[in-house]
């Protein structure tokens, strides 16, 4: 089950049930991924998945060591050493991306009513702003906007 439902979803933005889903699931999730990336964690929709996905974590860094390792072995027969500078760059760009997923999912949660209130805001924004830009109007951010919700959750990650 989606995080947010395509009915809720029609709520958010009062349309009419036979509006096209096409129309409105790149809304839902680009809400979704925006609000994963902001709580820097991934959301599960149940307390099983989330136990799902951390009983994985040792099987996901294993296979993100693997790919690096692969990838190691495959630069060292790079003859031309900016190449194979390169290709080892590379190789722990995909370690530390594949490791990164990992933890997200370590420090998953489960979704509540805050993150599904921030979620269904996002859409709703994402529905009445279909455009990069605004010309002839006067914008100004709500107080209580989709952050407002989703902030208590956020694990924030220092360098």
């Amino acid at each position: 089950m989606p995080l947010i439902s395509l009915e809720q979803a029609r709520v958010q933005v009062r349309v009419e049930a036979d509006y096209p889903s096409e129309q409105l699931q790149p809304y839902i999730d680009g809400a979704a991924a925006w609000a994963e990336a902001y709580l820097n964690r991934a959301v599960f929709e149940s307390e099983q998945e989330l136990t799902a996905a951390r009983e994985g974590y040792a099987e996901a860094v294993a296979n993100a060591v693997a790919k690096r390792r692969d990838a190691e072995e495959a630069a060292a027969g790079i003859e031309d050493p900016d190449e194979r500078a390169a290709a080892l760059r590379l190789a722990e760009v995909v370690y530390r991306e594949e490791r990164a997923l990992a933890e997200r999912c370590i420090h998953g949660i489960v979704v509540n009513d805050g993150i599904r209130t921030g979620m269904r805001l996002l859409v709703g924004h994402l529905f009445s702003n279909r455009e990069t830009v605004v010309v002839g109007a006067q914008v100004a951010e709500v107080p209580v906007g989709a952050a407002s919700f989703l902030r208590p959750y956020r694990r924030v990650m220092m360098p």
